[in-house]
């Protein structure tokens, strides 16, 4: 029994925060090297990608499509407030005053907090990578977007 998800061995959720460490600290480790490559995607874009059944032969299973219709970050910080509840029935929970799961893993939110305080002056009517803001167009009027203020990649990516 262990009290934080990133002390949980043998699990997908440590195997993910592992993968989120080794992104911050080393951007460049190939996707196949990641901690976390074995395991199914966490999102599915419920609006794009095919929901229900899967029948193409082009992925190796149906999970590869992505099972849930939130972030990996969404996902944690559920898993962290879940693992928190002290119930009659569960053997332990995560202690009250444990910090939160990314203030424990010392990762960088400064630029969550940017575009949340600045979303307006940064971006208008539109936000994402900037690549892709410039190849969007307006459904309405069928102009390009652009950002106001285009920041370093990754500020501004997904």
């Amino acid at each position: 029994m262990v009290e934080t998800l990133e002390q949980s061995d043998f699990t997908s959720a440590q195997r993910r925060i592992q993968t989120l460490v080794a992104d911050a600290s080393e951007p460049s480790l190939a996707p196949s090297q990641a901690p976390d490559s074995f395991l199914a995607p966490l999102s599915i874009d419920e609006k794009n990608d095919a929901i229900g059944p899967c029948a193409s032969t082009t992925t190796k299973r149906c999970s590869d499509k992505g099972f849930l219709a939130i972030s990996e970050r969404d996902y944690l910080e559920l898993l962290d407030a879940t693992a928190r509840i002290v119930r009659q029935d569960k053997l332990g929970a995560t202690p009250l005053d444990m910090p939160p799961i990314f203030d424990r893993l010392k990762l960088d939110v400064g630029n969550w907090k940017l575009l949340v305080s600045d979303f307006g002056r940064l971006f208008s009517s539109v936000a994402g990578a900037t690549k892709d803001v410039y190849e969007m167009r307006s459904l309405i009027s069928k102009r390009r977007f652009y950002l106001k203020h285009p920041l370093q990649s990754a500020v501004t990516g997904p």
